[in-house]
């Protein structure tokens, strides 16, 4: 039998859940529920002050319905979140992308216990512009490997995994490793931790991956570590890659690319990848517009947060 506190806690979840993200009016989950209007009420008010319904106020989110509906047909992708141009300056500090990337994550993680997350620089901006949560049933694990930082006193000073599970307010699990590495015997000395053998043993049983993807013009692994030469991109596009995601490359139909990158560097699998259902890609950019196509054709991700230029431009190219 569940404890009686428990329940409360789940029916007050619950009451909130339907009034503030199903739009269900007091009297509706009143009936639904067997409960008074003044008790609804009663449960509304105890989730704001719990923390369970959390208000933010800032940049308006102006998403485009009508494209997304086009795009989520045009591709098959699950879901489309599709912001309208706007400039800049009304994000301050955090770019568009990140903050309209932040808000549709932060209301789609219903039934995600385990969240993955492959660093970027895109990603980074997802971070600061995430509101703090209290996701205590939350995990949040790093997809690719990443050292840890010595001075985690500030939020340039941890890498992006671990920045948005506390900003989530999860439970953190690294892989704590280099991502890539230029010399094969301390890349196989790295895979001996037990710690980075559980974090990439974790890895595909995620929930919901967030990923980024890359074009041809520049590697730069979890956005800090070990760079590709731009003689080896060159190199590599040339054989056929058109992207890379998690350090891995592949061509405009979504097949992979062998490269030498990819014996040198821990993080998970493109294979692994796809055992994870829900596949959240945050890309924006002109650069980024054959990537995604192609990542689209590779099925890596079903879930998109884009801009208008970006989805016009992949409709107009691709659809």
């Amino acid at each position: 039998m569940t404890d009686p506190a428990v329940r409360h806690d789940q029916l007050v979840q619950k009451v909130a859940h339907l009034y503030y993200m199903s739009g269900a009016t007091q009297l509706e989950i009143a009936a639904a529920e067997n409960l008074s209007r003044a008790t609804v009420s009663r449960l509304l008010a105890e989730a704001k002050r719990r923390g369970v319904v959390q208000i933010r106020i800032g940049p308006p989110v102006d998403r485009m319905p009508s494209l997304e509906a086009t795009v989520r047909k045009a591709f098959g992708l699950e879901s489309a979140v599709i912001s309208m141009d706007r400039p800049r300056s009304l994000y301050e500090k955090n770019n568009r992308l990140g903050y309209v990337a932040a808000r549709y994550l932060e209301t789609h993680l219903e039934g995600v216990r385990q969240l993955g997350v492959a660093a970027s620089r895109t990603l980074s901006s997802v971070a600061k512009s995430l509101s703090p949560g209290r996701h205590a049933g939350l995990t949040v694990i790093d997809l690719l490997a990443c050292p840890s930082r010595l001075d985690r006193s500030g939020d340039e000073r941890i890498h992006v995994g671990e920045h948005i599970c506390q900003q989530l307010g999860g439970n953190f699990i690294p892989v704590p490793a280099n991502f890539l590495y230029r010399d094969p015997a301390a890349r196989l000395k790295a895979l001996e931790s037990p710690e980075v053998a559980h974090g990439l043993e974790l890895g595909p049983r995620s929930d919901l991956a967030l990923i980024g993807v890359g074009s041809m013009q520049r590697f730069d692994g979890t956005g800090t570590y070990s760079p590709v030469s731009p003689g080896a991109l060159a190199e590599l596009e040339a054989a056929g890659a058109a992207a890379h995601l998690c350090g891995h490359f592949f061509d405009a139909e979504g097949r992979e690319v062998k490269s030498e990158v990819t014996d040198r560097l821990i993080g998970i699998t493109l294979p692994d990848l796809l055992k994870i259902p829900r596949r959240l890609m945050v890309t924006a950019g002109p650069a980024k517009v054959v990537p995604l196509a192609a990542a689209i054709r590779g099925g890596f991700v079903n879930e998109l947060v884009t801009d208008e230029s970006t989805a016009r431009e992949l409709l107009r190219s691709f659809g």
